[in-house]
């Protein structure tokens, strides 16, 4: 998956021009935190109570990538 997500993000750097790219997870998904560190994107913080999803907000890993 960390190779895929490499691709997305050169891909949106490289040839969509983009300055920033983001990403967030939930707190208790440490596969997808990992992908996202691995891939070079830095953890920003948590958004807390960001979504409400099955009748409770939650809180939200924010990670991204700046040029």
């Amino acid at each position: 998956m960390t190779e895929v997500v490499k691709r997305i993000i050169e891909l949106g750097l490289n040839q969509m021009d983009l300055v920033r790219i983001e990403a967030r997870c939930h707190p208790d998904n440490v596969g997808s935190s990992r992908v996202m560190e691995k891939s070079g994107m830095q953890f920003e913080g948590l958004l807390r109570k960001s979504i409400y999803t099955k009748g409770v907000h939650q809180d939200l890993k924010m990670y991204a990538l700046v040029r």
